[in-house]
């Protein structure tokens, strides 16, 4: 009789226990977190610029030769923009910064973000120079014959009476 007691007790809890956990799979899921985007940072269009901007810094110092889209041999401004962006995957660009600005998206200053592109007018009134914003209000470029690709700031002098605006090649959303 003893016995019959303690399986009373326990018969209940196991008839109960059952009962709570009769959709443990919903009650998972109701407790996930949710993730607002899924899609890994490295494929996203930010990472592809910021990776286009590093992959600029890593040409600082290598020669500025007219026409070249070169790493081994060097680079013009616009062949540095179409060499990097192609290089991260971002996207294929026209050849000379002209065309580049007409394809690109106008950008506030101040919504700049790193792989965005800055635009010069360095001689006339039409655009001729590019460079690759990396932050800070700097930028990689190769300015002229007889100099190497280097980082400058946008807040110098001839910078700011050149600067035509700041462009975007892709959507971030």
């Amino acid at each position: 009789m003893k016995a019959l007691f303690f399986l009373i007790p326990l018969i209940g809890l196991m008839f109960t226990a059952t009962v709570v956990r009769a959709d443990p799979l919903g009650d998972l899921i109701d407790h996930l977190p949710i993730i607002p985007d899924p899609t890994p940072l490295a494929l996203k269009p930010i990472a592809k610029l910021q990776e286009a901007a590093l992959s600029a810094i890593s040409f600082v110092g290598k020669p500025y030769v007219y026409g070249s889209s070169n790493p081994d041999v060097g680079f013009d401004c616009s062949g540095l923009v179409q060499y990097v962006l192609l290089q991260s995957g971002v996207k294929r660009l026209p050849r000379s910064s002209l065309e580049m600005y007409e394809n690109s998206s106008p950008i506030e200053v101040d919504n700049l973000v790193v792989g965005d592109l800055l635009f010069f007018r360095t001689s006339n009134s039409q655009i001729n120079h590019v460079g690759i914003y990396v932050g800070e209000g700097r930028f990689i470029h190769a300015p002229s014959s007889g100099n190497f690709v280097r980082l400058d700031k946008l807040e110098q002098s001839y910078w700011q009476k050149a600067f035509a605006g700041g462009r975007r090649v892709l959507s971030l959303e």
